[in-house]
């Protein structure tokens, strides 16, 4: 029983804390606070199993973790030097028409990809597209020659994210 106490103290711990970054930050998150978050489980592991019976070590490293990942998101927000060292800067992958080989290379974006996300927003041809730019959050947006940013619906989900 003294199991179930501890995994709905931890339960209740974490969903304290993801209450306390707020939806926009975890809904923006960097790629490495995403990898840092994902180490939470590996801090309670111990403690849920009762290997580690002080549940304080857990705790303490959990709130370092999210409070790091609390004042990297203020650092970003109030210092634009800061925020352009942790955040990627967008890439243009389509001008005019043209792919960019160079660009798609960097990101590791194979055309494919391009004309996936083309295809979704029912676009049939690269000529038709003006602009096609990986954002700082690996979705892709696509503006159609003429004007227009066209309305991807798999972006929300990611598809198109950086490899």
């Amino acid at each position: 029983m003294e199991t179930v106490f501890r995994v709905v103290f931890v339960y209740v711990f974490i969903w304290a804390c993801f209450r306390t970054l707020g939806k926009r930050e975890l809904s923006q998150m960097a790629p490495f606070e995403f990898v840092m978050l994902l180490l939470i489980p590996q801090f309670f592991s111990r403690a849920l199993t009762r290997q580690d019976y002080s549940m304080t070590n857990s705790i303490v490293a959990a709130t370092t973790l999210f409070s790091l990942v609390f004042l990297t998101s203020i650092a970003s927000f109030r210092f634009g030097g800061f925020r352009h060292l942790i955040e990627a800067n967008p890439t243009v992958l389509v001008r005019q028409g043209e792919l960019l080989p160079t660009n798609l290379g960097r990101e590791r974006i194979a055309p494919n990809d391009i004309f996936s996300a083309m295809h979704k927003a029912g676009i049939e041809r690269i000529e038709q597209v003006a602009w096609a730019i990986l954002e700082s959050d690996g979705k892709i947006a696509i503006i159609r020659a003429g004007g227009g940013e066209v309305h991807n619906p798999d972006s929300e989900k990611g598809v198109g994210a950086r490899h």
